[in-house]
């Protein structure tokens, strides 16, 4: 149906209206530093706050404006996942299975230190909670699904419950459900605010970011990078690739090995606060078990976000937008007669083996492919690649991986219809 939309609806993401981001450095590009960024998202970010804490000279460079993208544009969930728990990463990958799960850990470990200033620098008020998470079976044949998920996780120790449909109704307000899990280590926050505090925490330590500039190609020297952007090129010690679903024909190799796909959000006037309570009792982020799954929370000041897509289709703001309208009333059918105000979308990056990957590419560092649940994971993985180049650590345990290019990819507009179509299939089972 169509979306009811508020007087002051407007297409743009309600995060980054809210919170514009800091002012760049800008200038002039230096003609040599240590280290190029690639990309001024939170991976993007968190990698130069590292190197220029260690005293690395270091520059940020983002073809569009900064806070423009995903890191900004995020469902705003802090969730330590892989696309699959600690007992499949195991039985797929062994030992090296064990150390990926420990990793997404450490990720959430490190975005909650670092928001609370831990390491002794100040922290970020990006209006994080530690909510949790409620994992939601969309049909009956998904309930035993994640009642082995629940037990995996509680084998481990971890504070992981499954919640039987009957007893749903004190985590969500909702019949349209048939069971779910809560795992207590998820987080909400604000994600233009996490973004700029990244940005200023950066630039304060010294990083250079410089926004709408391009990368346009990237070679190598004896032993050094020349990275040529729309101002100027510069020459560098290392480079640090982090464009996630934006990478481009500067990267065309990197380009092969994700596939760009669009997510989009509407977000709901204020609530009234009984309303908001009656949606979600317990303030948890909120998943179902869809292929094309529907991702949804209270916001700080008391909206409700919900995200989703239809299918690997490209679509317009204003179809998606009333796509998930519909979807929201048909699970939260108290909302009818609440209007959305913001509607908006962006792009995250799918890979093959839906796991996030870290390599090189001629000698320059990348990570990319969060599959949607980046916000812990690629701001890790920022803070991780500076420390490989410090000698602080050794490289991930992604790095192990082999990642694999897309088959085909230049005929993805193909065959990506195609794989909707199973999707879907999937999941009206």
């Amino acid at each position: 149906m169509p979306a009811l939309l508020a007087p002051s609806y407007a297409e743009s993401g309600l995060w980054q209206a809210q919170v514009p981001p800091p002012p760049p450095t800008g200038g002039e590009p230096p003609a040599s530093v240590d280290v190029v960024v690639v990309g001024a998202g939170l991976c993007g970010l968190a990698a130069a706050d590292t190197l220029a804490t260690a005293g690395r000279s270091v520059v940020v460079f983002d073809r569009e404006p900064l806070g423009w993208g995903a890191s900004s544009r995020n469902g705003g969930m802090v969730i330590p996942e892989l696309k699959s728990g600690p007992a499949g990463l195991e039985r797929h990958y062994g030992e090296l299975g064990t150390r990926l799960y420990a990793e997404a850990n450490e990720a959430f470990d490190f975005v909650e230190a670092t928001i609370a200033g831990d390491d002794g620098r100040a922290g970020i008020d990006c209006d994080y909670v530690r909510s949790g998470q409620l994992y939601l079976a969309h049909s009956p044949s998904h309930t035993d699904e994640l009642r082995h998920q629940a037990a995996e996780h509680a084998a481990l120790g971890e504070a992981v419950r499954f919640v039987e449909a009957g007893d749903l109704g004190a985590e969500i307000g909702s019949e349209a459900f048939h069971g779910g899990v809560v795992f207590d280590r998820t987080g909400g926050l604000h994600p233009a605010r996490l973004h700029a505090g990244l940005a200023t925490r950066a630039m304060n330590a010294g990083a250079r970011v410089i926004d709408r500039t391009g990368v346009t190609g990237l070679s190598r020297r004896a032993g050094r990078h020349r990275v040529t952007t729309t101002r100027g090129s510069v020459e560098a010690a290392d480079v640090i690739l982090a464009t996630n679903a934006y990478a481009d024909a500067a990267t065309p190799v990197l380009r092969r090995k994700v596939v760009p796909v669009g997510s989009y959000i509407i977000a709901t006037e204020v609530l009234p606060e009984d309303l908001a309570r009656s949606v979600s009792p317990t303030g948890r982020m909120m998943v179902d078990t869809k292929n094309f799954l529907f991702y949804w929370r209270l916001t700080p000041d008391r909206r409700l976000a919900f995200g989703g897509r239809r299918s690997l289709d490209p679509v317009d703001v204003s179809e998606a937008r009333d796509f998930l309208y519909d979807s929201m009333l048909r699970v939260h059918p108290q909302l009818a007669g609440t209007a959305v105000e913001h509607a908006w979308g962006g792009n995250v990056a799918l890979t093959l083996d839906r796991l996030p990957h870290v390599g090189r590419l001629d000698g320059a560092w990348y990570a990319t492919g969060c599959n949607g649940s980046g916000v812990a994971m690629n701001t890790w993985l920022g803070h991780r690649l500076s420390q490989v180049l410090t000698g602080e650590a050794p490289p991930p345990a992604l790095a192990e991986l082999k990642h694999r290019n897309v088959p085909l990819s230049s005929w993805r507009h193909a065959y990506l219809p195609l794989v909707s179509r199973w999707f879907d299939f999937q999941d009206h089972r």
